[in-house]
């Protein structure tokens, strides 16, 4: 099967760089360093790097003293403007204020792991005034305002706000569903360059503190006409950022003629000829007496020739500045994927070469036919769950191929991505820490949802929309099973027991959300030679659920079984017991307590076998591969990974991601990562639910299951 996987994988080979001109940066200028050849002169130089003899001198003063000298290393003056980033070394960067290397590595457009491999050591973080080596010219790093949703407000209002199109916001937040915006989430908005003024609005960004009235006296403006040229701003909360159009006052144009005054006419006559007030032309002639006019006299007559009326607004009519759509974005339709092929690229570290030339691992009997190192095994379980997805999407009439890599280590990932003509739809993988920071910037330049099945959450993640992190961490699974936990006790009694005063985080978190819940809680320090102690806590007229949050076998084995045999003195009383996902690892645990309590474990894994497409997959797996496929959490039983058992622990893991995104794709198209938790597909052991850690983010999985045991003997496994 190895060989067959081996056939099927892409080999890729090393590659080679080109040592590049070393660059420094003193002072803001960007100098080449240069090492002196034998005879070389300064005129020879100056011409070879196209400067002047005095811009090198200048540069390096001290050739004046000593003069040139063989193998003595100079600065060239070189212009950021003239560089070829292609051409260019390293030069020295000083870290600012706030500066990561994420940030860094965005502003001069490298890969995060070339700028880590430039500088060892930084890989846990950067400090200000830090000297790192960079490669290219830095870009100005693109600025966003953050604005918090409010109620009611659509992009089109927020646009409006800040003076930008319904389509930018979204380029910025790849994670957004446009037709959702639920209040209190965060939306980046681009800090753009809108111009200062146009033909009708001087465009005013409002500064802290700055109200409507302010604005009003700083531009001699009516508090109606800035109203009416924005209609989409809420006055009572500007927020600073924001753009205001301020209407321009239109000054009408005035041409001077002169009027040689006639015997009888007198001011008045004159300024119903010209039809212009006394008070124009009165201010025209400061220094004639005009209540004493003589024949022959020259006055000046203003005259106030016709002009548009004011544009008023509102400033939306102009949307090439203030930028905003006239009309509310909405959703395109999904595209159909009839006809068209997903490709989807699977890229783990298989070390396929080197598992073809372990002779010992070789099968030689039928027994035995998956001999191979323990290190290799987890991806190839992973290839024939991922296989076995695809060739069903296949079989129900999708057009996907599979495109396998071989990428044991970043240099053969960079190679993958960079040396393949395919469009890919969706990427599986990478497995270590360090190659997915090379796929997060791959991802987000060509907008390719990646879904890492492996590793753990790297920080990338939370700067790139197109990352799914499908394995779930702690810190966010324990939050939600905790708050399910509490959730499944609303009008029930918490007996919340603490073994032997084991201090446990899950215990005062469980014990305060249930008192935000106003759920009574009993609290009981538990020792099984007292199981009395426990019965006054039971309340005959609720269900009283029981919480024991330890994952230590021994404790959790003594104390249910004491309790059980407690329970027994008294029938009358509704009881359930709480676990969480660890105790189906517990070999020495007696099932039939379980029921008896009627538990309900909170796990991230579980597999129902009455389910009968859950059935029809296993049986599926078992005759393509041979093998028997199990949940990472096999109920009670321990499952060890060795080259030689009869298990596939990976299997359905690969099955479960590749029908969830696959499916997806097929089922939406391009864009499809939008809308991942409306696609519900046919998983085997996990229930994917994907939470965005925000809306220029990726997503992480906090899927989970509950298995209860019922007193009947049955169990029931549901999402959640």
């Amino acid at each position: 099967m190895l060989r067959g996987l081996i056939i099927g994988a892409l080999f890729l080979s090393s590659a080679l760089y080109a040592t590049a001109q070393e660059l420094i940066t003193e002072n803001g200028k960007v100098f080449k360093l240069y090492k002196v050849e034998k005879s070389e002169g300064l005129y020879r130089i100056s011409v070879n790097n196209n400067v002047t003899q005095e811009e090198i001198i200048a540069a390096n003063p001290e050739i004046q003293q000593s003069g040139l000298v063989e193998g003595m290393t100079i600065k060239i003056p070189i212009k950021t403007t003239e560089m070829n980033v292609s051409e260019v070394g390293y030069s020295i960067y000083v870290v600012g204020k706030g500066e990561t290397a994420y940030s860094i590595s965005k502003k001069f457009d490298m890969l995060l792991v070339d700028l880590y491999r430039l500088n060892p050591g930084i890989e846990g973080g950067v400090a200000e005034g830090q000297r790192l080596k960079v490669r290219g010219v830095a870009n100005e790093a693109r600025q966003y305002n953050i604005h918090t949703i409010a109620a009611g407000e659509t992009l089109y209002s927020i646009g409006v706000k800040y003076g930008v199109k319904a389509q930018q916001i979204i380029d910025c937040n790849p994670a957004l569903d446009p037709n959702s915006l639920p209040i209190g989430t965060q939306l980046r908005i681009p800090d753009t360059q809108i111009p200062t003024e146009d033909n009708n609005f001087i465009y005013h960004r409002i500064e802290k503190g700055e109200t409507l009235y302010a604005l009003c006296n700083k531009y001699n403006m009516l508090q109606d006409k800035i109203m009416a040229a924005n209609d989409a701003i809420n006055w009572q909360a500007l927020q600073v950022g924001q753009v205001v159009a301020i209407p321009k006052v239109v000054q009408p144009k005035k041409n001077i003629k002169t009027h040689e005054v006639q015997k009888r006419e007198t001011l008045y006559s004159i300024s119903k000829l010209y039809n212009v007030s006394i008070a124009d032309i009165e201010k025209e002639n400061p220094d004639v007496d005009l209540t004493k006019l003589q024949k022959g006299k020259v006055i000046k007559i203003p005259q106030i020739e016709e002009v548009a009326a004011q544009f008023e607004g509102p400033a939306t009519a102009n949307p090439e500045y203030v930028g905003v759509d006239q009309t509310e974005y909405a959703v395109a339709p999904a595209p159909t994927t009839f006809g068209r092929t997903i490709n989807v690229a699977l890229m783990l570290p298989f070390n396929a070469e080197r598992e073809m030339q372990k002779t010992s691992y070789i099968p030689k009997d039928e027994e035995n036919p998956q001999m191979y190192a323990i290190k290799t095994r987890p991806y190839v379980e992973f290839y024939e769950g991922v296989k076995l997805a695809a060739d069903s999407l296949q079989e129900a009439g999708n057009n996907v191929n599979l495109h396998v890599y071989d990428v044991n280590n970043n240099l053969a990932l960079v190679n993958a991505l960079n040396n393949n003509d395919i469009e890919f739809d969706l990427i599986l993988g990478p497995a270590h820490l360090d190659d997915m920071r090379t796929m997060s910037d791959y991802a987000l330049r060509n907008r390719i949802p990646v879904v890492f099945p492996f590793a753990q959450m790297d920080s990338t993640i939370f700067d790139n929309p197109y990352l799914f992190q499908a394995s779930v961490t702690d810190t966010l699974t324990n939050e939600v099973i905790y708050s399910k936990m509490i959730a499944d006790c609303e009008g029930k009694h918490i007996i919340l027991l603490n073994p032997n005063q084991e201090v446990q985080r899950a215990y005062y978190i469980i014990d305060r959300m249930a008192r935000q819940k106003g759920i009574e809680v009993s609290k009981l320090t538990y020792n099984t030679k007292r199981p009395a102690d426990f019965l006054p806590l039971l309340k005959p007229d609720k269900e009283n659920v029981i919480i024991l949050p330890t994952t230590k076998e021994s404790i959790v084995n003594s104390q249910i079984t004491s309790i059980a045999g407690a329970i027994d003195q008294k029938k009358d009383v509704k009881v359930q017991l709480f676990g969480v996902g660890e105790w189906l690892q517990f070999s020495t645990i007696e099932v039939d307590v379980f029921h008896k309590l009627n538990t309900s474990i909170y796990a991230i894994f579980a597999v129902d076998y009455t389910d009968q497409q859950t059935l029809w997959l296993l049986n599926k797996y078992r005759k393509a591969y041979f093998t028997e496929p199990v949940p990472f959490t096999p109920y009670f039983n321990s499952i060890k990974s060795n080259p030689y058992s009869g298990f596939s622990e990976y299997g359905l893991w690969g099955y479960d991601i590749a029908i969830k995104f696959i499916g997806a794709c097929a089922e939406y198209g391009k864009g499809f990562e939008r809308k991942i938790n409306e696609y519900k597909a046919p998983t085997v052991q996990t229930n994917f639910r994907f939470k965005s850690l925000s809306n220029w983010g990726g997503s992480v999985n906090v899927g989970m299951k509950r298995i209860t045991f019922n007193a009947d003997n049955t169990m029931q496994v549901v999402d959640f």
